[in-house]
């Protein structure tokens, strides 16, 4: 349900380390990995070779990934369900399906980006716009009407948001705690990390901005580019590679392992807490979120500032020496977009540089 990382190539061959109480106990051999996902009790790994690993309580199948599923690039851990987005764009659901939430509409295509709630689904499609299906009790699923322009969604329990390209946030769903009011004049998002009642925004500046019923926010938090949030907790990762962690320590849910370093992504489960520590972060000053590949093109989203440029580099192994850089692209304050166009497979290996 909350994700958030920076991820510096598709080729991170990164381990999951995992602490607290409920779903901690992941699967030894989980190496190789490039996302992860928390959802109430079960977690998801997506491996660098697009195949998916699940561990936790698994009442409702949950954790029984569908035999032959590959090719994934996006993963999310619904309540009590699981998601996964191929490369093709299409979707993929197993799990509790109480409200349909497994059932992918078949108009569900082009799809680059997911996240599940409580018993819904969001999907980015590669126009910018959003499909969303499963429970609506609360208007979850009440896409606005006009809504254009998206590069994230988040579906937190029973609501939903959606990040613009111009970093505003437009929220809907459920609001008994305020989580869907958006604090006035919120610009220069990057990322959103939420939960059941409350949401998280990490700026372009490394600055983090809460709202709704959140768990009281550490003073002076700054050059954070990655965050999560958990029921009643929340992690930041920091430029620097330290974790900053806040909120209820039920379970030792914010008690970071000792010598913890070299993350590159962090998930917030109902009392646990997850990181994915791999290989090194193409440049820890800035926030690369939404990285996707899908039929021979591959782009990634960064946070941009104005005085910068950005280029998207690449190498075809990781034995390989030379890089070769795409077209730089100016930054504007905002997230901006790097794309590879000519994209062979889906397992070429990236980074961003900052010029």
């Amino acid at each position: 349900m909350s994700l958030a990382g920076c991820l510096s190539s598709l080729a991170v061959s990164g381990s999951v380390v995992a602490w607290g109480g409920g779903q901690t106990n992941w699967p030894g051999s989980l190496t190789n990995i490039i996302s992860i996902s928390t959802g109430l009790d079960h977690g998801l790994a997506l491996r660098a070779n697009g195949t998916v690993a699940a561990w936790g309580y698994d009442f409702d199948g949950q954790c029984d990934t569908p035999p032959g599923l590959n090719r994934v690039i996006g993963i999310a851990a619904g309540a009590f369900f699981s998601v996964a987005l191929r490369s093709d764009g299409t979707v993929v659901a197993w799990g509790d399906d109480q409200f349909t939430q497994t059932e992918v509409p078949p108009d569900a295509t082009n799809v680059t980006a997911i996240s599940a709630g409580r018993g819904h689904v969001l999907a980015l499609k590669s126009n910018g716009s959003v499909e969303a299906w499963g429970s609506d009790i609360y208007g979850q699923c009440d896409v606005p009407s006009g809504l254009s322009n998206v590069v994230s969604v988040l579906a937190p329990w029973n609501f939903s948001l959606a990040l613009k390209s111009n970093g505003a946030v437009v929220a809907w769903g459920v609001d008994d705690a305020g989580q869907t009011d958006v604090p006035t004049g919120l610009t220069s998002v990057a990322s959103l990390a939420g939960n059941m009642e409350y949401c998280l925004a990490l700026k372009t500046d490394g600055t983090v901005v809460a709202w709704g019923n959140a768990p009281l926010m550490p003073s002076g938090l700054t050059g954070v580019k990655a965050i999560a949030a958990g029921e009643d907790h929340c992690l930041a990762l920091k430029s620097d590679g330290t974790i900053v962690v806040w909120g209820g320590d039920k379970a030792g849910q914010i008690n970071v392992p000792p010598g913890l370093g070299n993350v590159t992504a962090l998930g917030a489960g109902w009392e646990y807490s997850l990181a994915l520590a791999g290989a090194g972060v193409s440049n820890p000053g800035f926030y690369l979120s939404n990285a996707t590949w899908r039929g021979g093109s591959f782009s990634v989203l960064v946070s941009s500032q104005t005085s910068k440029s950005y280029v998207l580099t690449f190498k075809k192994s990781l034995t390989d020496p030379n890089w070769t850089p795409l077209p730089a692209i100016p930054g504007n304050g905002q997230v901006i977009t790097l794309t590879d166009p000519g994209a062979t497979n889906p397992y070429r290996i990236y980074r961003v540089q900052e010029l």
